[in-house]
C-alpha cells in the first residue's frame, strides 16, 4: 500500500493498551513495562461492584508469582494500570498502541474493533495477537484508516523471553506502519521480527505444527518411545534442548490439538493437509485432559522419587506413565564423539542405515520438502522460515540451514531415487551450480526470483562478530580470543574460548589486545556473538596447576588476571562491556571495571567464586564494596553497615541476578550502565557509547580511596555470617571462605574505619585467593564442578 501522509510514525510509542488481562495478555503487558513503557491493561468488568477491575488486577497479581518471571522486577506490577472494557476503553483515546489480546474467536474480535473505533483517535496503531485467525478479517468491518494502522503482532510464549515475534501486514496496512512497528518491536521490546503473510498459522507454528504433526506417527505407533525421539530431535541434531515432545508439553497438547484441527480445512491446497489430522491416541491424551506443564502431565508427568524428582514418560497404548528407559543407539553414540557441531552429526546420521538414520532422514524429507514448497506462500524468504523456527521453537538450526548441512545435491538425488516430489525451485539452485542455500559470502538462495540475495541483518542496525570476521576485518587474533576494526575507530575484543572462560591465554591476550589498541583506536568493545559472555575462570588450567604443585604458576595466574581485569579501567581509551546471558565469576570481574556497560535485559550474573572454594581476587570484592560505599558518600548521613552487609551477602551468597535490571540491585551494574532489549543490537549500541565515550575526550579515572569499616564492620559480618551459618545458607566451607570475604571486605587487621587506596584491598584479595589454593577443601570443590557441573557444599 502507498504510503499515507498522516501516518503517525514519528511519534514513539509510549502509552500502551492492552486488551485481555488471560496468560499471554498479561504477560505482554510485563514485557511493556520491563521495556520502560506506561501501560494499561483492561478485561471484562467484575460482577464484584467494589472491584470492577478484579480480573485484570488478579492477572497482575499471578504476574508475580509466575516462574519464569514475566516481571524484570516483581514490583514493577505497580507500574500496570488495570481496568476494564466497560468502564475504560476510552483509554484507547490516550494510547500511541492498542494491542488486543482476547479470545480466539472472530466474531469476539471483530466486535471489539467495532467498539475501538469509537473511541481510539486517528493515527492510533491497533494489532492483534492472534496465533492464526485471518488478521484481515478482524479489521474488515473498520474505516479504511483503522484499517490503515491496524496489522498482526503474534507474541510466543512467554513473551519476555520468546524471542520471535511475528508480524502481520493486512492489504490494508500502510507500508509505512508496518516497517514503524517493525523497527519499534524490534529494538524496545527487543524482538527478533519475522514478517508474514497473512496465511493459516502464519509461518512459525505452520511449519512447527507440520513438524510435531510429522513425527508423532512414530511414537503412536510404537516405533520409538517418546524419550528416544527427544533424544534424536534434541540438542544433538540442532533442534531445541526441549526437543519435540517436551516442547508440546510446554506449547499445550490441547492448544497443539486446536491449532492442528484448525488448520486442516484451512489449508485445503496443502500437499500434506492430511497429516494435521493427529493420531488417536494424541487426541485421546488431550481428551483425558494430558494437556502438558500446565497441567501437569502431557508426554512427560513429573513425580516425587527417592533422588526428588523423576520424569515418567506415557505409554502410547495404555495412556499410563512409566519410568524413561536409558537411550541407546551406536550411530548417535558415535556422531556426538566424532562432530562438535549439530549439523555435521546430522549429515552423519542421516546417511546411517539403522532405526536412527532412517528415522532422522525420513522426518527430514518431510520437514524440508515441506519448508520448500510453502515457498511463496507464506513467505518468499528462505531466512524468515529459518528465523521463525530458529525464535519461535528454539532451533539451533532452520530447515534450509538443515539442508545444507546434510548436503543439498545429494540429499536431492536420493529424495527422488526414493519417489519423492522435490520443488522445481529447489531444483533449479543446483542446476544454477549453487549448492546451498546459504553461503560464506553472505548470500542466501531466493527460490522465487532463483537469485542469490544478501542476508538481512537480525534486526535493523547490528552488529556481529560474524559479519566483521566475513568482511575480513580480524586486526589480530589467536584460538582464544581476536581483536576486530568495528570501523569509527572502535575495536572489538572477541572471547573465543569454549563457554567463553578466562583462561592464561586469553588473559595474555587481553593485555595484547589493549597494546594494540592504545595504538591504533580510539576505544574497545569486549563482546561477542555468543549467547552467554562468560562462564569465568578456566577451571580446567587451575586444576591442572594445583595437582601439579605448581604454586608459581598460580600465584602468577591471579596476579595476571587481576591486574588486567582491574587495569582495563585504567587504560587511556575507554572499554565498554557489552554483555548477555550468563555471567560468573570473573566475567563478572571484567565487565566491573569497564568504563561502561551494554547488557541485554535477559543477563544473569554473579560472583559465585565460593561454590569452587574460591573468592572474587580479580577486583571482584573490592569492586562491590567500593560501589556500596559510594552509595554511602551520596549521602553524608546514610551508615554504611548496611551498605557493606548488603554487598557481603551478596557475594557469600554467591547471588545471580534474573536479568539486567536485578543485576543493577545487587551492584554489578551501575546506574549509569545501559540495558538494551535486543540481543542483536548489543554490539552496535556499545560501539556507539564507546565512540561517544571517546569524542567526549575520554581520561582514565585516578586511583580511588575506599573506606573500610575495621573491626567494627567485622563484627557485624561475623553476625550475619552467624545467622546465615546457623539457617543452613552456608556450609562449613562457606563459613572459611565468607569469612576471608569478610577480613577482605574490612581491611584485614585494621582496628577503625579508615579510607585505604584500591591497591590495598586488591592486595587482600591475592592474600585470601591463594590460601584458598592451598586448602584441601578447595581443591574438592574444583574437582566436583569440573565432574558434575554442579557446586559441592562441603
Amino acid at each position: 500500500m502507498t504510503q499515507d501522509s498522516e501516518i503517525k510514525t514519528n511519534n514513539n510509542i509510549q502509552n500502551v493498551l492492552i486488551l485481555g488481562a488471560g496468560v499471554m495478555g498479561s504477560q505482554i503487558a510485563a514485557h511493556c513495562v520491563n521495556a520502560g513503557l506506561n501501560v494499561k491493561l483492561l478485561d471484562l468488568k467484575s460482577d464484584d461492584p467494589q472491584k470492577p477491575n478484579k480480573t485484570a488486577e488478579e492477572s497482575i497479581q499471578k504476574l508475580t508469582k509466575m516462574n519464569p518471571a514475566p516481571l524484570a522486577l516483581a514490583e514493577w506490577a505497580d507500574r500496570i494500570t488495570p481496568g476494564n472494557f466497560e468502564d475504560h476503553l476510552d483509554w484507547a483515546a490516550d494510547a500511541d498502541w492498542v494491542c488486543e489480546v482476547i479470545v480466539e474467536r472472530m466474531d469476539v474480535k471483530k466486535d471489539m474493533m467495532g467498539r475501538l473505533e469509537k473511541v481510539r483517535k486517528p493515527g492510533t496503531i491497533v494489532s492483534s495477537n492472534t496465533s492464526g485467525l485471518p488478521i484481515s478479517d478482524i479489521s474488515e468491518d473498520v474505516s479504511d484508516e483503522f484499517k490503515s494502522h491496524f496489522l498482526g503482532t503474534h507474541f510466543f510464549n512467554p513473551p519476555r523471553y520468546m524471542k520471535l515475534l511475528e508480524v502481520i501486514p493486512t492489504a490494508s496496512t500502510d507500508d509505512a506502519v508496518t516497517e514503524y512497528m517493525t523497527r519499534f518491536c524490534e529494538r524496545i521490546l527487543g524482538k527478533g521480527v519475522v514478517r508474514c503473510k497473512d496465511t493459516p498459522n502464519f509461518i512459525a507454528n505452520r511449519i512447527g505444527v507440520f513438524s510435531m504433526a510429522s513425527i508423532m506417527p512414530w511414537f503412536f505407533d510404537g516405533s520409538f518411545r517418546a524419550e528416544e525421539i527427544d533424544f534424536l530431535t534434541g540438542t544433538l541434531t540442532g533442534y531445541s534442548k526441549a526437543a519435540t515432545f517436551r516442547t508440546a508439553d510446554m506449547a499445550g497438547l490441547d492448544v497443539l490439538n486446536h491449532v492442528a484441527e484448525n488448520l486442516y480445512p484451512a489449508v485445503p491446497d496443502d500437499e500434506r493437509r492430511e497429516l494435521f489430522k493427529v493420531p488417536e491416541g494424541f487426541k485421546k491424551m488431550v481428551e483425558k485432559g494430558a494437556h502438558g506443564n500446565k497441567k501437569g502431565h502431557g508426554f512427560y508427568k513429573k513425580v516425587k522419587s527417592e533422588n526428588g524428582k523423576e520424569y515418567l514418560v506415557v505409554n502410547p497404548e495404555t495412556l499410563e506413565y512409566e519410568s524413561q528407559k536409558d537411550v541407546q543407539f551406536e550411530s548417535a553414540k558415535e556422531a556426538k564423539q566424532k562432530f562438535k557441531s549439530p549439523g555435521e552429526r546430522l549429515k552423519y546420521l542421516v546417511k546411517r542405515d539403522d532405526k536412527a538414520g532412517n528415522f532422522l532422514w525420513k522426518i527430514h524429507c518431510d520437514l524440508l520438502l515441506y519448508a520448500a514448497n510453502r515457498i511463496p506462500e507464506i513467505t518468499e524468504s528462505v531466512e524468515s522460515i529459518d528465523r521463525a523456527m530458529q525464535w519461535g521453537f528454539n532451533w539451533e538450526l532452520g530447515p534450509f540451514e538443515r539442508w545444507d548441512a546434510i548436503g543439498v545435491e545429494e540429499s536431492v538425488k536420493r529424495m527422488e531415487d526414493e519417489g519423492r516430489d522435490v520443488p522445481e525451485s529447489v531444483k533449479k539452485m543446483i542446476q544454477s551450480g549453487r549448492k546451498s542455500f546459504y553461503k560464506e559470502d553472505g548470500t542466501v538462495y531466493n527460490l522465487v526470483t532463483g537469485k542469490a540475495d544478501q542476508l538481512t541483518p537480525p534486526a535493523e542496525g547490528a552488529l556481529t562478530a560474524a559479519m566483521l570476521n566475513r568482511n575480513d576485518k580480524e586486526v589480530w587474533g589467536n584460538k582464544s580470543a581476536g581483536l576486530y576494526d568495528m570501523g569509527d575507530g572502535i575495536a572489538l575484543f572477541e572471547f573465543r574460548t569454549k563457554q567463553q572462560t578466562l583462561g592464561f591465554e586469553l588473559v595474555e591476550s587481553a593485555e595484547k589486545a589493549a597494546e594494540i589498541v592504545r595504538d591504533r583506536f580510539d576505544a574497545m568493545v569486549i563482546g561477542h556473538d555468543h549467547e552467554n559472555f562468560s562462564y569465568g575462570a578456566n577451571l580446567a588450567e587451575a586444576g591442572e596447576a594445583l595437582k601439579s604443585g605448581d604454586e608459581a604458576k598460580i600465584k602468577e595466574a591471579v596476579d595476571n588476571f587481576q591486574r588486567v581485569a582491574v587495569g582495563l579501567r585504567y587504560q587511556p581509551f575507554p572499554v565498554i562491556g557489552a554483555v548477555s546471558g550468563r555471567c560468573f565469576g570473573g566475567g563478572v570481574e571484567f565487565m566491573m571495571h569497564c568504563d561502561k556497560v551494554v547488557a541485554h535485559h535477559e543477563f544473569y550474573c554473579g560472583l559465585v567464586e565460593l561454590g569452587v572454594g574460591l573468592i572474587p581476587a580479580g577486583g571482584g570484592t573490592k569492586e562491590l564494596l567500593y560501589r556500596s560505599m559510594d552509595k554511602v558518600n551520596e549521602d553524608e548521613d546514610a551508615d554504611p553497615l548496611p551498605y557493606l552487609k548488603d554487598a557481603f551477602k551478596t557475594i557469600g551468597m554467591a547471588k545471580v541476578s534474573d536479568g539486567a535490571p536485578k543485576a543493577k540491585e545487587l551492584g554489578y551494574l551501575r546506574d549509569t550502565d545501559m540495558i538494551v532489549m535486543n540481543r542483536d543490537l548489543l554490539l552496535a549500541t556499545a560501539k556507539q557509547q564507546a565512540r561517544a565515550m571517546a569524542d567526549a575526550g575520554y581520561r582514565p579515572p585516578a586511583e580511588p580511596k575506599i573506606k573500610l569499616m575495621g573491626q567494627t564492620g567485622m563484627s557485624v559480618l561475623e553476625v550475619t555470617l552467624y545467622i546465615m551459618t546457623e539457617a543452613k545458607w552456608a556450609s562449613p566451607y562457606d563459613k572459611v571462605l565468607a569469612g576471608k570475604v569478610a577480613r577482605v571486605m574490612t581491611g584485614g587487621d585494621l582496628s577503625e574505619p579508615q579510607e585505604v587506596p584500591e591497591s590495598y584491598i586488591l592486595k587482600l584479595e591475592r592474600e585470601a585467593i591463594l590460601e584458598c589454593f592451598q586448602d584441601e577443601r578447595t581443591h574438592k570443590r574444583m574437582e566436583h564442578m569440573l565432574k558434575t557441573g554442579k557446586p559441592l557444599r562441603n
